[in-house]
């Protein structure tokens, strides 16, 4: 159903750009017919914003974003005027819109079946699958297009209708920003338990530490609540203190290994420290990018704990302060490399931490589309009130953020793939202990590896021809390819 309604969007498309186009949707039967499918269009919001009456987890702002286009398209309807109340459209205009209008609303009858609203009965198998988060941001993606083609035909139905255009549009725009998921839909399997908060204490040994930080590592990979814009803008600022902490302890380890004359390790190590300078800079930069919205207030959720936690002991795994805090008075002063690792092994447990710490880090841009999302909402809103005329669209000051965060995760990957090599060089007499290092670097690997979407959307490297050629000619010997070369004649001129 979802398809055939697409197929006639693409002739109200057409329909859109016809010279005569304000003749045919001024016609009474055309607005009546927009508004029964702007009708649709609010039943269908309703139900995603309900989750289509199912129990569901909690969904990043989808539904949120739902009920507000729901509100804005109801607007919209109420303008338009009243439903046809004809049972056949009287202009093909009309009937095109009433085909959309059936497809799509046949297709949400569809799916509001398997989940009845009598308690007695049953839900469908399949209920779950339609009230889940990834559905609806893939159910309001494709309701953007119709809804934007409901605005653009509302714009030329004359007064007073026409005005129901500007609602339509920023309902699209809502729908369009909190349907974008480009990201491929396969995740890593989740961890079995989500240990539970560890508060930092001054005087920790080793073992405390380490086990403090792999529990709010684990946190900040299996987040139990969605974070906000100021819990995403404080964790883009943590990370930036994360990877010049690392900075600094790898480079600490570097001086350890020339103390134990350990000179083949150091190459790695230090092209370890550099890769994580770089993804200290594109941290720092989202950071700056943040720091231009001064007006979201202070984080509170458990994410921006756990990122608290996770610095203030990275921190004190670095420095001779043991109530060591990040704050302008903070000691810079750091352990002597012996104390920080006292052999080869030490070091590669202490740089485990940092690449452990790295990969958090790199969850935290890959989780970073709801806080854009939130905020590409916000600057829309807040142009649309500065200019009334302005058509909404997605900023491209939200697009460059995209970027920043795509780059980050990217820099970051390659920093886990370095210093993952370099924690195998370091134990390479003992495999087993580099399993966790061998598993985060081939975690880090998958993620950057494009996807079978985008295999398919690249153009073959080669002809064909020229492949099966090359094939012949290596199954060849070199006798027989010598003689074959002369066999070939000199081309004509």
């Amino acid at each position: 159903m979802s398809a055939l309604a697409d197929h006639h969007l693409t002739d109200l498309k057409h329909a859109v750009h016809a010279p005569d186009i304000g003749n045919h949707a001024a016609q009474p039967a055309v607005r009546a017919e927009l508004s029964q499918l702007a009708h649709v269009l609010v039943r269908y919001h309703d139900q995603i914003a309900t989750g289509f009456g199912v129990p569901h987890a909690r969904d990043h702002g989808v539904r949120d974003a739902a009920r507000r286009a729901s509100a804005l398209i109801n607007q919209a309807e109420q303008l338009l005027g009243p439903r046809p109340a004809t049972e056949t459209p009287e202009t093909v205009l009309a009937e095109k819109i009433r085909c959309v209008s059936l497809a799509l609303g046949c297709g949400l009858d569809l799916l509001a079946s398997h989940a009845p609203t009598a308690m007695t009965r049953p839900i469908s198998p399949d209920a779950p699958t339609i009230g889940a988060t990834d559905t609806a941001r893939t159910l309001l993606h494709r309701l953007s297009d119709h809804v934007a083609t409901t605005a653009h035909l509302a714009r030329h139905t004359g007064e007073p209708c026409h005005a129901a255009s500007r609602p339509l549009l920023t309902a699209a725009v809502l729908s369009r920003v909190f349907g974008a998921n480009q990201r491929p839909p396969i995740n890593p399997v989740p961890l079995h338990r989500v240990p539970e908060r560890i508060p930092p204490a001054v005087g920790e040994n080793l073992t405390q530490a380490l086990t403090g930080i792999n529990a709010s590592i684990q946190r900040l990979g299996n987040p139990d609540t969605p974070g906000s814009i100021t819990t995403w803008r404080y964790l883009a600022r943590a990370a930036a203190i994360i990877c010049d902490l690392n900075s600094k302890t790898i480079l600490h380890l570097t001086h350890r290994m020339e103390e134990l004359s350990q000179h083949q390790h150091i190459p790695r190590l230090k092209q370890a420290t550099r890769s994580t300078r770089k993804t200290s800079g594109r941290w720092k930069a989202i950071t700056r990018r943040w720091d231009t919205y001064d007006h979201f207030g202070h984080p509170s959720t458990g994410l921006a704990t756990d990122a608290s936690d996770l610095i203030i002991r990275l921190g004190r795994l670095i420095h001779t302060d043991p109530a060591w805090t990040p704050n302008p008075r903070a000691s810079y002063q750091v352990k002597p490399p012996a104390e920080l690792a006292a052999t080869t092994a030490d070091a590669a447990q202490i740089a485990t931490t940092a690449l452990k710490a790295f990969e958090a880090c790199n969850i935290i841009a890959a989780h970073h589309r709801t806080a854009i999302n939130d905020l590409a909402v916000v600057e829309v809103l807040q142009q649309q009130q500065e200019h009334p005329t302005f058509s909404p669209r997605v900023p491209a000051s939200t697009r460059h953020f995209l970027g920043l965060y795509e780059a980050a995760e990217t820099q970051g990957a390659e920093t886990v793939t370095t210093l993952g090599d370099a924690i195998q060089a370091l134990e390479i007499d003992n495999p087993d202990h580099t399993d966790e290092a061998r598993l985060i670097v081939r975690r880090a690997t998958g993620r950057a590896s494009p996807g079978p979407s985008a295999l398919a959307a690249t153009g073959f490297p080669s002809p064909i021809g020229e492949c099966l050629s090359e094939l012949k000619r290596e199954t060849l010997s070199p006798v027989a390819v010598s003689q074959e070369r002369g066999r070939r004649k000199p081309p004509t001129l």
